[in-house]
């Protein structure tokens, strides 16, 4: 029973000493913070790609709502002369 408890505690203190001499790093690895830069800029590019189609989007949406305000004033303006041809 006493070389139990006394196995236990030598394994404690053993696991802690283990953990306060690796533990964690302070600061991120060269590697880790590259990666972090070039996810950066990809996030940054990705974000301007979408404003950009975002501007081409509504210029496209107004251009087709010009193109279709032009259709029908050509389609009144032969709706009138088939009529007026009619007669």
């Amino acid at each position: 029973m006493r070389s139990l408890k006394r196995i236990s505690r030598y394994l404690a203190i053993g696991s802690i000493a283990a953990l306060c001499v690796v533990g964690c790093t302070k600061k991120p690895s060269e590697e880790e913070l590259a990666k972090l830069e070039e996810a950066k800029a990809a996030a940054e590019s990705a974000e301007r790609k979408l404003a950009e189609l975002r501007s081409e989007r509504m210029d496209l949406e107004s251009q087709l709502q010009a193109k279709e305000s032009e259709l029908q004033n050509h389609e009144a303006e032969r709706d009138e002369l088939k009529e007026k041809m009619g007669k």
